[in-house]
C-alpha cells in the first residue's frame, strides 16, 4: 500500500476552491467551485455518505476549459439535514440550484455522478433536460426497487469516537474494498468526520473542534431511507430516450457494477460510450485517480 502521496496529489489539494451555500427547500446546501465561473460548468456529484471534498484532489485537473462545481447533497458533507426525509428528486433539484448559484456561464452543465450521485444526475437530466448538456454515470448501479434499503446496513454505525484521530482510523470504504492509495483514503477519511456536541450524533449542530465532546461521520444516517418517485430503472429508460449525450465509466473490479449490471444499464440506456478502468473497484477516484480523470476527459470531448 502506497503511504506517501505523490506530488500531483499535494499540489491539487493545495488549490483552494471557492465556497458558497444556497437554500433549497429550507435546507442549506454547500457547494465548492474551481476555475473560472464564466467557463462552461462541469458538476461533480458525490456518492452516498460522501461529500464534495472527495473531488478535491481531482477537480483542478478539469478546469482547463470548464468551471468545476461540486455540491454537498443534503444530509451529507457540510450541507444541512432534512427532517422530512430524503428523495432523489430533491437531491436533483439541489444540484441544479447549485449550478444556478455558482456558475456565471450561459452554457448548460455537464453532470457527472459517482454511485448514488449518478442516480441523482440521471434524475436531474430527466426532470430538466432543457437545463442539462450531458450526463456521465460513474459506477452507478441499478435495481428494480423504488427504495434503496440494501446500502443502509453498511451505514448504521452511529457510534462516536473520542477524537478525530480515532474516527479517521476507523474509516472504511463501502462497499469494503482494498485500495492501494492510502493517501487518498486518508484524505477521504479526514474530510468525512465532524465534531459532535452534547446533542450526540443525531444533532447536526457542529461545535468548534475544541468544544467537541466526540467525533462522528458527517452524514445523516436517515438518508439511506431515501426514496424515488419511480424506480431508477424507469428514469434510465427516460434518460436513454432523451437527445442528450450520456456516457458511463465503470471499475473493472467493482462489486456495484458487475458485467450483468452493466448489461442491464445498457439495456435501459441503449448504446453509450463506456469506459472500464482497469484495476479499479467501486471508488474510482481513490483506486485509479489519474486513469479516472483521463477517462472522464475522454468522454467529455463528446459533450
Amino acid at each position: 500500500m502506497s503511504a506517501e502521496a505523490p506530488a500531483w496529489f499535494t499540489q491539487q489539494c493545495a488549490v483552494v476552491p471557492d465556497e458558497g451555500t444556497i437554500d433549497v427547500d429550507g435546507c442549506a446546501i454547500r457547494w465548492l467551485r474551481w476555475g473560472d465561473p464564466a467557463a462552461p460548468p462541469l458538476v461533480l456529484v458525490h456518492g452516498g455518505a460522501a461529500s464534495a471534498r472527495w473531488w478535491v484532489p481531482l477537480a483542478p485537473f478539469l478546469t482547463t476549459d470548464r468551471c468545476v462545481i461540486a455540491p454537498d447533497l443534503s444530509g451529507m458533507g457540510d450541507s444541512g439535514w432534512r427532517t422530512t426525509g430524503y428523495r432523489t428528486e430533491q437531491w436533483a433539484d439541489e444540484v441544479l440550484a447549485c449550478v444556478g448559484e455558482a456558475s456565471r456561464s450561459a452554457e448548460r452543465p455537464v453532470l457527472v455522478g459517482h454511485s448514488l450521485g449518478g442516480s441523482v444526475v440521471a434524475v436531474a437530466a430527466v426532470r430538466r433536460p432543457d437545463a442539462v448538456r450531458g450526463v456521465v454515470l460513474c459506477d452507478t448501479g441499478v435495481s428494480r426497487s423504488t427504495r434503496t434499503g440494501r446500502s443502509a446496513r453498511h451505514f448504521r454505525n452511529r457510534l462516536t469516537y473520542r477524537d478525530a484521530a480515532e474516527a479517521v482510523a476507523r474509516f472504511k470504504l463501502i462497499p469494503r474494498q482494498d485500495c492501494a492509495n492510502a493517501w487518498m483514503v486518508q484524505h477521504i477519511a479526514r474530510t468525512s468526520i465532524r465534531p459532535v456536541g452534547p446533542g450526540g450524533p443525531d444533532d447536526p449542530t457542529r461545535p468548534d473542534d475544541d468544544a467537541a465532546v466526540a467525533w462522528t461521520w458527517k452524514f445523516d444516517w436517515r438518508l439511506f431511507a431515501r426514496s424515488y418517485e419511480k424506480p431508477f430503472a424507469a428514469y434510465l429508460e427516460q434518460l436513454g430516450a432523451l437527445e442528450l449525450p450520456v456516457a458511463c465509466i465503470f471499475g473493472e473490479r467493482s462489486r456495484v457494477v458487475t458485467a450483468e449490471v452493466a448489461e442491464r444499464i445498457a439495456a435501459h440506456l441503449g448504446p453509450r460510450p463506456t469506459v472500464w478502468i482497469p484495476d479499479a473497484a467501486h471508488h474510482l477516484m481513490a483506486d485509479q485517480p489519474i486513469a479516472f480523470v483521463t477517462a472522464l476527459r475522454a468522454v467529455l470531448l463528446g459533450m
